[in-house]
């Protein structure tokens, strides 16, 4: 399928997510062709992924609305963030890593408290899609 979406690892940029309409998230390590792992759990295809500052975590926001963070090491699914009314289309982590500010098609960008699974607040105002 498709490849909607990549981020780069921000630490120490040897690490690549890519996602797409496969509903899979993919990691690569710069330099190998080969995925070195393969994340799965979305029921839509993938619009954006990112990395928190350690790149002990990616996440994936979905076609759906849906966001899902996964721990690297343990390749499962730490926390699904629900709320957005339409596609995720920007994902970025505060340089704390546990807060994480998402973008959607539905106008709004929500604030998330990535500890304890809940959107602490939702900002609206803007009149079209958040890239």
């Amino acid at each position: 399928g498709n490849v909607n979406c990549l981020a780069l690892g921000p630490k120490k940029a040897r690490l690549m997510a890519t996602g797409g309409e496969d509903r899979k998230v993919n990691l690569w390590t710069i330099g190998s062709p080969t995925v070195t792992l393969s994340l799965s759990g979305h029921t839509s295809g993938i619009d954006c992924v990112g990395f928190d500052e350690s790149e002990e975590h990616v996440v994936a926001g979905s076609a759906s609305g849906t966001i899902k963070l996964w721990n690297i090491d343990k390749a499962q699914v730490v926390r699904t963030l629900s709320g957005h009314k339409a596609n995720i289309s920007a994902l970025a982590f505060h340089t704390y890593g546990k807060f994480l500010a998402s973008g959607s098609l539905d106008t709004n960008v929500r604030l998330w408290d990535t500890r304890r699974q809940g959107c602490i607040c939702t900002y609206k105002g803007h009149g079209g899609r958040i890239n």
